[in-house]
């Protein structure tokens, strides 16, 4: 009878293992390989990492192409992850939240006592949970500045600076996304952490587990073997300095890993415990993928994190970009799974990681994935040509405005209002206007110096728009230049 028993529990044993093992090879893995490496090349990506989690565990690991450094990218490459470093700052406050250092439903002033914006509304009532749900009235620029102006302030320098700036909303009332609401929440975890931020999220979360491949200063992660960012020029990724900020560390710039990354995703997926580490309670994580303003239908920011509801579960994910790299996480609580994507190339009208993230997760699910939309690779191309041909025929139009425009004007003057405006004034006009909307009028209406901001991802573009306004510009004023003169002596009455 012992041993009839033994033997039941063995086999039961043996099944349970069986069926860890079948969870984890129902994955295609050959379909998922076949399906970055097409997306790779038809986004002309260098370098992707990929990830996937399923039921408690590391299923599959694996690197695509370089890291521009010489290298293969492999799961232990580090990149830069941008926004996804927002949901380690919401882990970080719940953890003092769960310590009773932090009041999520306190004022943001209990924290930062000499914290003020401009504006109608009340800063006062902009509690640490609005900063973390983005509700709270910040503007979305706000928090575009600091990356377009390349600052090298302190945090605390540019959170002050706030003053300067009014609320877009009062607090609580309306979702604005804004990189400020989590250097905000940086800043009032470094002052209140034992460590200050860096320390805390090395200590209480990076080493409990075992992420030995993230990092939180651009120097160690290029110490140990970082890939390096891309921007497109003329259609084609190229290796860049790539900018980064330690005053926007809380908001986009933690740096990790694909195989790092995994074992974050399971602390979402385990309740707050991974690995023998408890980083958080299950009613801390339940809070942190809870939305907190309604988006657009049934899409919802939460702390860090946005939960979707897609076919009768909960997806919840964050996609992040930073100049050169993109990174893209989704996971499912309630099917326990997860899928994690680094790359080395950005644009900001190309962020191919979370479409290759939701593709693989098709995989899993059975379904077939469908390849990234092409659309705005299209309208980059076509956006580049337009430009490159404008800047080719003003140039041509430079060449012959003496040859030929000056000279039929001088042949043949135009005689009262409407010749002269037809053939002088509107073509001037038109030809300053473009200066006037590039150098002027955009960048004050946006509030920022937003060519900096979009020349990080796509300099190609920048520069070409910017010598474009310059040649219209010098254009304009050449023809005014040289139809001055005929306009003076011959028809001086009409001017």
């Amino acid at each position: 009878m012992k041993f009839r028993v033994a033997l039941i529990i063995i086999l039961l044993l043996f099944l349970a293992g069986s069926t860890a093992a079948a969870d984890s090879a129902i994955i295609n893995t050959e379909k998922v390989d076949q399906y970055i490496e097409r997306e790779m090349k038809i986004s002309r990506i260098p370098g992707l990492a990929l990830g996937i989690v399923n039921d408690g565990d590391i299923v599959y690991l694996q690197g695509y192409g370089e890291t521009g450094l010489g290298n293969d990218v492999d799961p232990q490459t580090p990149f830069i992850i941008g926004s996804v470093s927002k949901s380690f700052t919401a882990v970080a406050a719940m953890q003092l939240a769960e310590e009773d250092r932090l009041d999520l439903d306190a004022p943001v002033l209990e924290y930062l006592p000499w914290f003020d914006m401009a504006g109608e509304y009340d800063v006062s009532k902009m509690t640490v949970r609005h900063l973390l749900v983005q509700t709270s009235g910040i503007p979305w620029a706000a928090g575009l500045a600091t990356l377009a102006e390349n600052s090298s302030k302190s945090l605390e320098e540019e959170i002050r600076a706030l003053r300067d700036v009014a609320l877009e909303h009062p607090p609580g009332e309306h979702y604005v996304y804004s990189n400020t609401n989590y250097n905000i929440l940086g800043l009032i975890i470094d002052l209140i952490a034992d460590e200050g931020y860096s320390g805390h999220i090395q200590n209480k979360i990076f080493t409990p587990l075992g992420m030995e491949n993230s990092f939180l200063t651009k120097e160690d992660g290029e110490n140990n073997g970082m890939a390096s960012g891309h921007v497109k020029w003329f259609g084609f990724p190229v290796a860049t300095d790539v900018q980064y900020l330690d005053n926007s560390l809380a908001a986009g710039f933690i740096i990790s890993s694909v195989e790092d990354m995994c074992s974050y995703m399971l602390i979402h997926l385990g309740r707050g415990s991974y690995n023998q580490s408890d980083i958080l309670s299950e009613a801390g994580v339940a809070e942190l993928h809870s939305p907190g303003c309604v988006l657009a239908d049934d899409s919802n920011y939460a702390m860090g994190l946005v939960a979707r509801k897609a076919e009768g579960t909960t997806l919840i994910m964050h996609d992040g970009a930073a100049q050169g790299f993109n990174s893209g996480m989704i996971f499912s609580p309630e099917e326990q799974w997860g899928v994690i994507v680094l790359t080395n190339f950005a644009g900001q009208l190309e962020l191919p990681a979370m479409g290759v993230a939701l593709g693989v997760s098709d995989i899993i699910k059975g379904s077939e994935p469908e390849s990234n939309s092409r659309l705005w690779n299209i309208i980059y191309l076509g956006v580049l040509i337009i430009l490159l041909v404008l800047i080719a025929l003003t140039v041509r139009s430079l060449v012959m405005l003496p040859k030929k425009w000056a000279k039929k004007i001088q042949q043949n003057p135009p005689r009262g209002f409407f010749p002269v405006f037809g053939r002088f004034v509107l073509p001037v006009g038109l030809e300053l206007l473009v200066p006037f909307l590039v150098f002027l009028y955009i960048p004050i209406g946006a509030g920022f110096s937003v060519w900096s901001l979009f020349a990080l991802f796509h300099p190609d573009l920048i520069y070409s728009l910017w010598v474009l306004a310059v040649l219209m510009l010098f254009k304009g004023l050449w023809r005014s230049y040289l139809a001055f003169p005929i306009f003076r002596f011959k028809y001086g009455h009409i001017i």
